[in-house]
C-alpha cells in the first residue's frame, strides 16, 4: 500500500522531529517541512503534492485561523491543527476556515495516525475532552445552582449575541467587528454573561451554550455539523 504524502507545518524544528519519529512505520510519508506557514505557501510545488497538512499552532487563534487560510488557498490537502492547550476560540477559527481537524499535540502515535486516516476519508476530528465535557455535564457542575432557563431569560439580546459568537470560537476583536461595536464594549457583554450564567471562563461559556442547545443568534446548535 503506497503512503499518503504529508507535510510538517511550524512548532520548533525539534518538535517537528519528534513529529516525524511518530510517522514512521505508518501510511504517511513526510514530503516536507516547514517553520512556518509563509515558507510553506512558498514551496507551492511541493505542497501540492501533499495530501496531508499538520500545522502546529502557536495557540493564537487569529494566527492560526490566517495560517490554516493561507495554506488551504493554495493546496487541496487536508488539514490537521495541533495545539498545546484546548481553545475554544482557536478550535472555532480553525474548523471556519475549512480544517479537517484540531487536536491537542500530547496525542499518543495511535491516536495521531487513526486521525489522519480519518481526516484523509473526509472526516472532521476535535479533542475528545471536548465530547467528555459535554457528556460528563461538567459544565452543570460548575454552574449547578443556575437553572439553564433563567440564565438564557436573564442575558440581553446584545449578550445572547454575543454567546453564540462565542460557540463560534469568535475572539473579541471579530465580535466586535460583527457587532458594530467596540473591543471593550465585547469584554464587558462577556463579563456579564459569565457572571449570569454562573461559569468561570468563556471557553467555559461557549461549551455552556451549546450543551444547552444555544447558537449564534440564539438559534439551537447543529450537534451533527
Amino acid at each position: 500500500m503506497s503512503q499518503a504524502p504529508l507535510v510538517i507545518v511550524g512548532g520548533t524544528g525539534l518538535f517537528r522531529r519528534g513529529l516525524c519519529s511518530f510517522l514512521e512505520e505508518t501510511p504517511f510519508e513526510l514530503a516536507g517541512e516547514y517553520d512556518s506557514a509563509e515558507t510553506c505557501v512558498a514551496d507551492i510545488d511541493k505542497v501540492q503534492t501533499a495530501e496531508i497538512i499538520i500545522y502546529i499552532s502557536n495557540g493564537d487563534p487569529a494566527v492560526s485561523d490566517a495560517a490554516v487560510d493561507g495554506l488551504l488557498s493554495c493546496t487541496d490537502a487536508r488539514l490537521l491543527v495541533l495545539s498545546g492547550e484546548l481553545s475554544v476560540e482557536e478550535l472555532g477559527a480553525c474548523l471556519r476556515v475549512g480544517a479537517g481537524g484540531y487536536l491537542l499535540s500530547n496525542i499518543s502515535k495511535e491516536v495521531l495516525t487513526h486521525s489522519l486516516r480519518l481526516i484523509l476519508l473526509g472526516e472532521t476530528v476535535f479533542p475528545s475532552q471536548l465530547a467528555t465535557a459535554w457528556a460528563s455535564g461538567q459544565l452543570r457542575q460548575s454552574a449547578k445552582t443556575v437553572d439553564t432557563s433563567k440564565a438564557l431569560e436573564a442575558l440581553t439580546a446584545r449578550e445572547t449575541e454575543i454567546l453564540g459568537c462565542l460557540t463560534e470560537g469568535a475572539p473579541n476583536k471579530l465580535i466586535a467587528r460583527q457587532l458594530g461595536i467596540t473591543e471593550a464594549t465585547v469584554k464587558i457583554h462577556v463579563k456579564s454573561l459569565i457572571r449570569k450564567i454562573g461559569v468561570q471562563n468563556r471557553t467555559q461559556a461557549a461549551l455552556w451554550a451549546i450543551q444547552s442547545g444555544y447558537g449564534k443568534a440564539n438559534n439551537p446548535v447543529d450537534m451533527a455539523a
